[in-house]
């Protein structure tokens, strides 16, 4: 027999032991338990689309909370015809898109010029993903959403050229383009 007095914690460890496509379910319902058990889960692989493609953790953070919003507005939409992460990913990636072209300042958001000599950057190895990371951020920001959705996310050149309107001689441009640009910086 449960006490009145003590918080019911059985549902919360319930629904962690669930999968998103349940979980998904019960948000749909309107429990917020579930969806936050959706957010806990997926927060942080979100969190890394946004990162790469925005460049900045401030920036990353709001796409993060503007992807994580919309999720619950469409979260009825979810078919099950795919992967619930397949689908998150998909949202999250044109969120993130549409928030970058949003943006009024698109050239203000680089580094300073001075920061961004090759030469300041240290030798690295492949298992250091951070300096990596740091690497591609410094990108221009067409060429370096290029380089993410192709590279790092695996779209190929023709859906990435229908996310971004440009033509698919274009993105595989931006891609070479950043390829030789990371070169440079990491020799």
């Amino acid at each position: 027999m449960h006490n009145i007095n003590q918080p019911i914690s059985e549902p919360l460890n319930h629904l962690e032991a669930l999968d998103d496509n349940q979980l998904v379910a019960i948000a749909t319902l309107g429990c917020q338990q579930a969806f936050e058990q959706l957010y806990r889960r997926h927060h942080q692989r979100v969190y890394a689309i946004c990162f790469r493609l925005s460049g900045q953790t401030s920036l990353a953070d709001d796409i993060t909370q503007i992807c994580f919003i919309r999720l619950w507005h469409k979260l009825d939409q979810f078919r099950g015809d795919s992967q619930f992460t397949t689908w998150l990913h998909r949202l999250c990636v044109h969120q993130a898109i549409n928030e970058l072209k949003a943006q009024q300042s698109w050239w203000r958001r680089y580094l300073p010029t001075e920061q961004l000599d090759p030469s300041n950057i240290p030798s690295v190895t492949f298992d250091d993903y951070h300096l990596l990371d740091k690497c591609i951020a410094k990108l221009p920001q067409r060429t370096r959403i290029v380089f993410v959705l192709c590279a790092v996310e695996g779209y190929q050149h023709k859906e990435i050229a229908a996310l971004l309107n440009i033509a698919e001689g274009t993105s595989k441009a931006q891609f070479h383009n950043a390829k030789q640009l990371l070169q440079e910086m990491l020799a």
